[in-house]
């Protein structure tokens, strides 16, 4: 997992980017996204459960789905950014390739083993056919 990016970083020469770090990077943004999932969840709940809302309550609602908006800014501002970078832009088309690749390469293997498959059924049932001929003629 910390084989070197087969890129170029704008880190110093020493300091080369790492498997690992793209990985942390991605967690830092799965905590993100939990995050706010469970904030929505929560001003979900918090807006239904309650008959009826004070003047409070809705403050405070307002507030945290300001909050949330300005978190989910952030954290999009943060993507946009991310995906602007060289490196970024490298690994995403690397990526795509081996996407390509893979899907590619399931295809083919999936076409031969049809098609063996296919040729197999059509051998026993010729072999089905021949042998309910020979019954017919005896």
């Amino acid at each position: 997992m910390d084989e070197k990016l087969p890129m170029p970083t704008e880190q110093p020469a020493e300091e080369e980017r790492t498997w690992r770090d793209v990985a942390q990077r991605w967690k830092e943004v799965g905590k993100q996204v939990k995050d706010l999932g469970e904030r929505l969840g929560s001003a979900f709940r918090e807006g239904w459960t309650t008959d009826e809302v004070t003047e409070e309550e809705t403050r405070k609602l307002a507030d945290r789905l300001r909050e949330l908006g300005d978190r989910m800014d952030r954290a999009v501002d943060a993507v946009r950014e991310e995906a602007k970078q060289p490196e970024t832009k490298a690994v995403a088309k690397e990526t795509w390739g081996a996407t390509r690749e893979a899907s590619t390469d399931l295809l083919d293997e999936l076409r031969e083993t049809l098609s063996e498959g296919l040729e197999e059924v059509n051998k026993r049932v010729d072999d089905l056919m021949k042998k309910r001929k020979e019954k017919k003629a005896e």
